[in-house]
């Protein structure tokens, strides 16, 4: 896993056009979310964890709906910027191998998220995930919305840039896509947050509106 979640790395973190307020001008989303130091906030020896949650109106497609945590033990690096992470992917008979990762300034959390996410919607689709891949880089790089909000954390509000991007939508295979051409990917980031993620979802509706697949993924202040 940790050699695919690192050739994801390379798929994404391309140079990417962003749309920001004209007053202050917009990091990349490569820049944000996998090329910076997430680790301002988070010296070694911290814990980081998120709460993972799958939502779902197909059980019979996707799995059934499931809650769990992913928890990011850092380390020290010999580089100031940089953290070893080791990686608690989930509990239990659920549990996943990945990392642990050496020596890295970004948070290899959105990696590991993205790439679970990836092997669903591969698997659902019977669909190739290096196209996906391909397609998630294309967007990021040229359609990606990056937007300077304020987001709660902890009861705290707190400065952050949210990416938004829908990397399906006019696909060339979008009619074989069972709906998930509609996927919306959104992630916030925030230096104020340890690790730098406040939150990442996946999601895609139905015609109707009701819920087809959302993924989310969201820091857990309350955990140590």
């Amino acid at each position: 896993m940790r050699r695919l979640a690192f050739a994801l790395a390379m798929l994404l973190a391309a140079p990417a056009l962003a749309q920001a307020p004209a007053s202050t001008p917009a990091p990349t989303p490569a820049d944000l979310l996998f090329e910076r130091s997430h680790w301002k906030e988070a010296a070694p020896g911290t814990a980081i964890s998120y709460r993972y949650a799958r939502t779902t109106g197909a059980p019979d497609v996707f799995g059934p709906p499931f809650e769990d945590t992913i928890r990011l033990r850092l380390q020290p690096s010999t580089d100031e910027a940089a953290r070893t992470v080791a990686v608690d992917f989930f509990s239990g008979p659920r549990r996943r191998a990945a990392g642990p990762f050496e020596d890295i300034q970004s948070n290899p959390v959105v990696l590991i998220f993205l790439e679970h996410h990836l092997e669903t919607i591969a698997k659902v689709l019977k669909a190739n995930p290096r196209y996906l891949k391909n397609a998630i880089r294309a967007s990021m790089r040229d359609r990606a919305e990056v937007t300077a909000v304020t987001t709660s954390v902890g009861g705290r509000e707190v400065p952050a840039w949210r990416v938004e991007v829908k990397p399906f939508l006019d696909d060339a295979m979008k009619e074989r896509m069972r709906g998930l051409e509609k996927l919306t990917y959104r992630f916030v980031v925030s230096d104020a947050v340890p690790g730098a993620l406040v939150s990442a979802k996946a999601s895609a509706a139905t015609p109707e509106g009701a819920m087809l697949l959302e993924e989310a993924l969201t820091y857990d202040a309350s955990a140590g």
